[in-house]
């Protein structure tokens, strides 16, 4: 009896341990077989801590700069605002600090980094702007976009 009781114990143990189930066998490829990559197996060009976090830009708005995504100091493209004012989105990861300086100011404008985002109204006259992203104190990439109008959230 007792062996009995031993017997069923390591058969359960092992069917435990194997991961018993009602699907077929997984092959296991032999160790001098080449084997292809997986999709748990093969690494993305970015890490989590260096892609920025969506913008979630409002639908249908009228995009003055389309979302531009960079790690070091930039000079990014004029655009002109439509309706008296723009919306800046902007966002970052890393451990550097990320600012925005209008060109023709010397007052910058922090983008808190790390899973927050930093929605801006500037009212402006119908002229051209001009931004400079800037990135001190350690490497960050960041995200910005700028549509037409006041669209906080």
């Amino acid at each position: 009896m007792r062996r009995s009781t031993l017997t069923a114990a390591a058969l359960t143990t092992l069917f435990l341990a194997g991961g018993c189930s009602d699907e077929p066998e997984v092959k296991h490829p032999s160790p001098t077989a080449p084997t292809a990559p997986t999709a748990s197996s093969v690494k993305p060009t970015q890490t989590p801590a260096t892609r920025p976090p969506s913008l979630d830009l409002p639908d249908n708005a009228q995009t003055l700069l389309a979302e531009t995504t960079g790690n070091k100091d930039e000079e990014l493209p004029a655009f002109t605002p439509q309706e008296g004012a723009y919306t800046l989105y902007a966002a970052c990861e890393g451990k550097g600090k990320v600012s925005i300086v209008d060109r023709d100011s010397s007052n910058p404008h922090p983008v808190t980094c790390n899973g927050i985002r930093t929605v801006g109204v500037v009212y402006e006259d119908k002229k051209p702007q001009h931004l400079t992203i800037k990135v001190t104190g350690g490497t960050s990439v960041w995200r910005i976009a700028v549509i037409s109008g006041n669209h906080q959230p």
